[in-house]
């Protein structure tokens, strides 16, 4: 009996040790995140390549009886167009039960790549990271450096296993420690577990796993795929089906546009292979023209692409312009939203983009044209968004005239740009546009906008509209590059002493401010006052935000006098001519009571703000991030007059709203995370100082760089909150960096030097304790 109980025992102890106990069930599922299909393209005509998704699943699922979770890698290359993206879908979608978590990265650049990672922090289950990543949308290099630390830590958690990374289009990679606008995907690969799926052009990628290079289809497949894109035709090789396949050579790409060509169309296939053949003979004389000879591969697609935009331009040249414009800005995320300045009545618009944009029933006929041609594809699970395929984008840039070019272009700027509001809000709209800013500043560092557009206004308006999305979004360099471009074009078109010339020029000086370029910052601003010395009075608005300017680099640089003066001056005159409650009046105001607190005239600040926030309250509302500034520079004043329990809850009233309308990396932004880390710095609160000052400092680097004054003040900060932590080599260390950098970048007379210097004498005194 005893013998019998052991032979028991042991085999419910084996059983036990062989399945997971409804504990380690459990465990497991706590890493589950929904399915979505975001990013991943739809189509209900695809057609399954089950060898291939054999050996997907062979490479990419572990088997039922591994206790060993390694790592598995399997890189899915080929040609574009050959269907690797479909395939990779497909297989996702048919094993989304199979993995606890599917996670689809937009591989295409480094930034869309990081973007995608912000995107998955959305979706896993909250308390397993930050809820920070979860709940808001990050842009900034910092934050999405450290949201993809996070996803990859939660990736690599020993008990989350189960899990399937999709890098899609990944086209461009760093060799030889060279750049060439690529990225090292390796950064981004989990080494301990889990599924990576990678689909490339790129063959040399097949190194880093199992692979496949996914080939053109067979004959059979063919035939399916063009069967199941037409509807109902099958194909008769003894009525030119056979040479239309040989034609199409197994591109899935082609054989989706050929036969919803033929679909919409009702020709026969033989008329088909004549219009093939016709059109593949003028685009070999296009290669000849352009001075790039065409691949056989590449002629297929485009042949193709041509019929079929010759078949939509016949049935609706609305569709057909609207897929021209398509071509100019992001082949993802496509909505109605895009088209919404058009309905300005500015006689510049063609009639027909009024049309679509007036009416979202016309445009969604339109777009569901181009479906049916398989020029476009749903995107995803967004609602009413569109998207293109790489390669069928390309050829829609590229096989245009240059007049045509030109004008679709001027289109593409015009709607991106006017598209972004002139007042801050709506932060996760602008994100979505920016994208689209991406390529407009590409097609206008090529030359491609024209004068014309230039001299009107709306024309200048996008342009700089989409300058100050970058420089909302910390994207300073882009703005400046959009700022530069056009003010070389306002310089040829009107002058360089031009009104409509020095308002970029006043842009660009605003710019350099935020960025601490003080002497540029000067010289344009001089640049304006000596412009519009004998201008009419109808830029007298220009002229005096000039001087509130320069009033804002005479405080910046401790010259508080002269800050007043110039101050002041504006304050009065803008009084007089605009009235005592304008916006401009409201905010040199804000700047004045801003220069009474360092001067410690708090009496005087503590009315001065209080009038600016009434003001701006009641004409730009609560929560504008202009009232917003005035909120943050009362709640600096509020501990230097005994109010210091209100002080934090407008620093905090401040901070959440600007990371709402500007988000949680904008320079105003920061420059609320560092007042509030000083307050929390000077009440004793070490760990939440150093908290908000660690984040400020990375920002201001992020933003600014490493030799900004705010940089500096953020690194004299944190230095302090070390000295009171009793962290004395790291103080020191900080605190000596912090003057070396700011001596060398500002000189001995550097406020930030002096205050620093101090901390050093405190740190002294310290120790001579």
């Amino acid at each position: 009996m005893l013998v019998f109980t052991s032979v028991i025992f042991l085999i419910t102890l084996a059983i036990f040790n062989h399945f997971p106990t409804d504990a380690t069930i459990q465990d497991h599922s706590l890493y589950r995140t929904d399915f979505t299909l975001r990013g991943m393209p739809h189509s209900s005509n695809h057609v399954d390549r089950s060898f291939e998704i054999k050996e997907l699943e062979k490479g990419l699922i572990q088997p039922a009886n591994s206790h060993q979770k390694k790592r598995r890698i399997f890189v899915l290359y080929g040609l574009g167009g050959i269907g690797k993206t479909h395939l990779a879908a497909s297989f996702a979608r048919r094993h989304q039960a199979t993995f606890d978590s599917i996670f689809w990265l937009d591989g295409s650049s480094h930034n869309q790549l990081k973007k995608s990672f912000a995107a998955c922090a959305r979706m896993i289950p909250k308390g397993q990271i930050s809820e920070r990543w979860r709940t808001s949308n990050v842009n900034s290099t910092d934050d999405l450096n450290a949201v993809i630390t996070d996803v990859l830590d939660w990736l690599a958690e020993t008990a989350n296993t189960n899990w399937l990374l999709i890098f899609d289009n990944v086209d461009q990679i760093q060799t030889h420690n060279q750049s060439t606008g690529g990225y090292d995907l390796q950064r981004y690969l989990p080494v301990n577990h889990g599924s990576i799926l990678i689909t490339t052009r790129l063959a040399q990628l097949a190194q880093l796993g199992d692979s496949k290079r996914l080939r053109k289809t067979d004959r059979y497949l063919s035939k399916a795929i063009f069967q199941r894109w037409h509807g109902s035709m099958i194909i008769d090789i003894h009525d030119g089906g056979s040479e239309l396949l040989d034609l199409l050579d197994g591109l899935p790409l082609a054989l989706a546009q050929a036969a919803s060509y033929i679909r919409e169309t009702g020709i026969d296939i033989s008329l088909y292979v004549q219009l093939y053949k016709t059109n593949w003979n003028d685009l070999m004389k296009t290669g000849v023209e352009f001075g790039s000879p065409l691949t056989d591969y590449e002629r297929s697609i485009a042949t193709t692409w041509v019929i079929s935009l010759q078949a939509i331009e016949a049935r609706s040249k609305s569709a057909a312009h609207l897929l021209r414009i398509w071509g100019f800005i992001d082949n993802k995320d496509f909505w109605h939203g895009l088209l919404q300045s058009a309905t300005d009545g500015d006689p510049q618009w063609p009639e027909w983009l009024r049309t679509l944009a007036r009416s979202e029933a016309k445009f969604l006929d339109s777009v569901r044209l181009l479906l049916r041609y398989s020029m476009v594809e749903i995107q995803g699970n967004v609602p009413n968004s569109f998207s293109m395929h790489p390669v069928v984008h390309k050829w829609t840039s590229y096989l245009q005239d240059d007049s045509d070019k030109k004008e679709f272009v001027k289109m593409a700027v015009l709607l991106v740009g006017l598209s972004v509001p002139t007042q801050e809000g709506d932060w996760a709209s602008q994100q979505r546009l920016l994208p689209h800013a991406q390529k407009c500043l590409e097609w206008i560092g090529h030359a491609n906008v024209d004068r014309a557009m230039l001299r009107t206004v709306n024309g200048r308006q996008a342009v700089e509209k989409l300058g100050l999305l970058f420089h909302r979004h910390g994207q300073l360099k882009e703005a400046e590059m959009m700022y530069q471009k056009l003010l070389s074009r306002l310089e040829t078109i009107f002058g360089p002493d031009h009104p409509v010339t020095l308002q970029t020029v006043f842009e660009l000086s605003a710019l350099c401010i935020t960025q601490g370029r003080m002497q540029e910052a000067e010289l344009g601003l001089m640049r304006i006052l000596q412009g519009l010395e004998y201008a009419p009075t109808a830029h007298v608005g220009l002229i005096l935000n000039t001087v509130n300017n320069l009033g804002i680099l005479d405080f910046k640089q401790g010259r508080y006098l002269e800050a007043h003066k110039l101050y002041m001056l504006a304050l009065r005159r803008q009084e007089a001519i605009f009235g005592r409650e304008s916006r401009d009046a409201l905010s040199t105001a804000n700047n004045l009571g801003r220069l009474y607190i360092a001067q410690g005239r708090f009496k005087e600040a503590e009315e001065i703000l209080q009038r600016a926030l009434d003001g701006l309250t009641k004409n730009l509302g609560p929560d504008h991030t202009v009232t917003l500034t005035v909120v943050n520079n009362l709640a600096d004043l509020y501990p230097m007059i005994g109010r210091q329990s209100e002080a934090e809850i407008l620093h905090q009233r401040a901070l959440q709203g600007q990371i709402k309308s500007l988000g949680p990396n904008h320079v105003v932004t920061l420059d609320t995370v560092l007042s509030l880390g000083s307050f929390y710095l000077e009440h004793g609160r070490l760990s939440e100082a150093e908290a908000m000052l660690t984040r400020a400092l990375h920002g201001y680097t992020r933003a600014l760089g490493s030799n900004h004054r705010s940089t500096f003040s953020a690194m004299n900060n944190m230095g302090v909150v070390y000295l009171f932590q009793g962290r004395m080599q790291e103080a020191e260390v900080l605190l000596q960096q912090t003057v070396l950098d700011a001596q060398r970048a500002f000189g001995d007379i550097c406020l930030i030097v002096s205050q620093t210097l101090q901390a050093l004498q405190a740190y002294k005194g310290i120790l001579n304790l």
